[in-house]
């Protein structure tokens, strides 16, 4: 009976072994990638059932090889660290091992100077949240089989058809859903390598065309890449920044989202000095909020194109000029969001609103009290205005 927690079985992989050949003598001392690359290409018998996180610590103790996992692999596997797996190896390489491992959980691994580094897939990062069960399977099963297309230059609505047909002859469970909008030319041409797989087919989109795909439950859902990017920076998250900044935020909400952010030359310089850093605690908050939250009381703009995100300093003098405080974001009922700074607020609102938020504080601070949280003492002490846009926040 598979475990309730596994999310990849790997059967035993009897691959014929090949002889060892004796090494030269009197050789130049090899890099440290070098050495990780020729183990890698020794033959290994392991037999795991674990959780990724100790089945790497055991690979390393087995093979002396250091596989490092970015932490955009535990954000993005269902049960992140606890993610667990069954695989029975021997008489392979630990490069088909790895390669066998990784293609079960949606990654990827390349080798690097003194590690082997292991990746999400592009297809698992687009996800935007931790993936299911259902989301890597769709993945393993793409990478696992061939599309032969009658032609290596098929339009992008033949490619979809025929990944639809594909999954269909397969008697698999998932399906294509294709949705081009007024983005997408279903006619435009792109090209497919032979012998690819599925995955490869799909991946060719993204890198040629402005469309692009993601697993999503049961289907392989294509879009515009605008779209996918969207659906990115709704990702919740929650954080602090406590006097970071406005670059480095910039950096890692560009990381947490996994979407590239293109920032104008000299925007962040043409920000007022005593704007440039913020404090701001994002609650379960959309990584779009906190973009809506930054560019209210920092002057920047922002928008979203088939790259990611570009930011653009608003002023359009390049003059710094100060800002009206923000004090809160109000969902509108057409679904848009209205940045509400403090003189659009009637006074006995104002009141209220100031209200609430000292009862949130008295909270927050509770919770620091029993996490045992100790601020950062300043080093010299704030001289802001009570109404300061970034205490309001």
């Amino acid at each position: 009976m598979r475990i309730a927690r596994a999310v990849a079985y790997l059967v035993p992989l009897m691959l014929a072994a090949a002889p060892g050949a004796a090494q030269p003598a009197a050789q130049p001392a090899p890099n440290t990638s070098a050495l990780i690359n020729e183990q890698l290409d020794k033959q290994v018998k392991l037999k795991l059932d674990t959780t990724l996180f100790d089945a790497l610590k055991k690979i390393y103790e087995t093979t002396g090889v250091p596989i490092e996992a970015a932490p955009s692999v535990w954000d993005a596997l269902p049960y992140g660290t606890d993610t667990t797996f069954k695989a029975t190896i021997e008489n392979v390489t630990l490069r088909d091992a790895l390669t066998a491992i990784t293609r079960k959980l949606g990654l990827t691994f390349s080798l690097r100077d003194e590690a082997v580094e292991i990746q999400p897939l592009p297809a698992l990062r687009r996800v935007g949240r931790r993936s299911t069960v259902s989301e890597l399977e769709a993945l393993d099963l793409l990478s696992s089989n061939e599309i032969k297309l009658a032609t290596d230059r098929p339009t992008i609505k033949q490619l979809a058809d025929a990944v639809d047909q594909k999954l269909v002859d397969l008697k698999s469970p998932f399906a294509v859903e294709f949705r081009p909008g007024e983005a997408i030319k279903p006619e435009t041409t792109l090209t497919i390598p032979r012998n690819a797989s599925l995955l490869d087919a799909l991946e060719s989109l993204a890198k040629e065309t402005n469309a692009t795909w993601y697993p999503w439950g049961r289907s392989i859902v294509i879009v515009p890449k605008e779209d996918q990017v969207r659906t990115q920076l709704s990702k919740s998250i929650s954080t602090r920044y406590n006097g970071v900044d406005v670059s480095q935020v910039l950096l890692e909400l560009s990381q947490k989202a996994g979407v590239n952010f293109d920032i104008e030359p000299g925007a962040i310089q043409r920000i007022p000095p005593e704007f440039r850093t913020i404090k701001l605690l994002l609650d379960n908050a959309t990584i779009k909020q906190a973009l809506d939250t930054i560019a209210g009381f920092t002057g920047l703009g922002w928008t979203v194109n088939d790259k990611g995100v570009y930011v653009w300093n608003t002023s359009a003098s390049g003059a710094p000029a100060a800002r009206e405080p923000v004090i809160g974001i109000i969902p509108l009922d057409n679904g848009f969001q209205a940045l509400v700074t403090q003189s659009q607020v009637p006074a006995d609102v104002r009141e209220f609103v100031q209200s609430k938020l000292q009862k949130e504080w008295t909270k927050i601070r509770q919770q620091m009290k029993e996490e045992k949280f100790t601020p950062t003492p300043a080093t010299q002490p704030a001289t802001r205005p009570a109404s300061n846009p970034r205490e309001d926040l």
